[in-house]
């Protein structure tokens, strides 16, 4: 990290020039709380580059006078919190060594515990996996230990727990961590149902995935329950737990209950992310699939033709997706025997895939050769039109979870 140290450069300079030597000077009297309290001074008045400078130079200091110290540690984790959104791999550097001190310290009385959480979750975010989970079962005991072994706390780090797993493909223990991180959130007085519904919703991806259908069904469809009831409805759970129900109703050839719920998604996402969000997008597009595969090819025009539009302005002209919604703009007018119209669309469609994943691709293949296909057909040469292609959109993956 570049500390700017301003004012405090040649202080600093003299401080530590012939380290080796006692210091005797009033300078050399600096006191680590004093230290302390004015990088917290900066951090609490959010000024990044006073905190920066404040928080820096205290680093400094105390990494050569006093590097054992709790006060040391926590001016290791604030310049990890300023670091966070700017370089999280160093702001794991500074949350690892303040750790390292706190544990070595091994005072009963330091609760640091919330620095292994706020480490695992930028761990989390970095996809660190193993380590996120390692922290996270080491912090468990200590949250049980002060808050209760039933409280909430300890109910949301089983489910982060569950998350991390899921990652890994741990899914027996995902399965474990959110069906223990359920059953504490059930049986609290005020427990909030739009969280309850986002481990249900967690649970029930773990269930799919382990192909367990019916199982994974109900749960999403208690997630979807509780998340309706929520002060916060509609919110982003509530859109996860609609797009997942409806994708695992697809995925089992229940096309026209699946198109209902995904209808009632793309409520939601217009009122959470808006109608020209990536996410109303991804919904449209797939409306779209839902209604060429009923062999409405005017109404999946009109999707495709909306989503193109969003993803042109939000993603780009060259983005993979794009070329998607492109791609299959192009032949629901093919197969409405618009092909001078759906030519230009799929000639676009298979070079920004070519761009995108290389020539030798089987999806960039597919797309020129559809391409071909459309202009024998249009030359008269052959009456077949392009297949529809054989889009299968992965079910939704788990968003937003904490």
């Amino acid at each position: 990290m570049t500390i700017h140290r301003f004012g405090f450069l040649s202080l600093l300079a003299v401080l530590l020039s012939g380290c080796d030597q006692p210091l005797t000077s009033p300078a050399a009297k600096l006191s680590s709380q004093t230290l302390l309290a004015s990088c917290q001074k900066a951090f609490d008045a959010k000024d990044l580059n006073l905190s920066i400078s404040e928080c820096g130079f205290a680093e400094q200091w105390l990494s050569r006078f006093d590097s054992d110290s709790m006060i040391y540690a926590q001016v290791l984790e604030k310049i990890g919190d300023l670091q966070a959104s700017k370089s999280p791999i160093e702001s794991e550097s500074f949350y690892l060594k303040a750790l390292a001190i706190y544990e070595k310290l091994a005072n009963p009385e330091i609760r640091f515990d919330p620095l292994q959480l706020k480490t695992a979750a930028l761990q989390t975010v970095l996809g660190k996996w193993t380590d996120a989970e390692l922290l996270l079962k080491r912090a468990l005991p200590i949250i049980e230990t002060k808050e209760g072994a039933n409280s909430i706390a300890v109910a949301d780090v089983y489910n982060r727990l569950g998350v991390v797993q899921i990652r890994q493909q741990l899914m027996t223990d995902a399965e474990q961590s959110f069906q223990r991180a359920i059953s504490i959130r059930e049986a609290l007085p005020n427990f909030s149902p739009n969280i309850l519904g986002e481990t249900n919703n967690n649970l029930g991806f773990v269930y799919q995935t382990l192909n367990k259908p019916k199982e994974a069904e109900s749960f999403y469809r208690k997630a979807i329950a509780l998340q309706e009831t929520a002060k916060e409805s509609p919110s982003v759970q509530l859109y996860d737990s609609l797009s997942n129900l409806a994708a695992l109703l697809r995925a089992n050839a229940k096309n026209q209950e699946a198109e209902g719920y995904y209808r009632k998604t793309l409520a939601i996402a217009e009122k959470v992310f808006g109608k020209e969000s990536i996410q109303y997008a991804q919904l449209l597009n797939t409306l779209g699939l839902l209604a060429q595969s009923a062999n409405n090819f005017a109404g999946a025009e009109k999707l495709f033709n909306d989503s193109l539009h969003i993803r042109e302005k939000k993603l780009g002209v060259s983005h993979i997706l794009t070329a998607e919604s492109a791609n299959n703009l192009a032949v629901a007018m093919a197969n409405q025997n618009k092909r001078t119209e759906a030519k230009p669309f799929m000639r676009r469609a298979a070079a920004i895939t070519e761009i995108n994943l290389g020539a030798d691709t089987p999806l960039t293949k597919q797309r020129w050769n559809s391409l071909l296909v459309l202009e024998l057909a249009e030359a008269g040469k052959n009456q077949q039109q392009p297949a529809p292609p054989r889009v299968q959109q992965k079910i939704s993956p788990i968003k937003n979870l904490r």
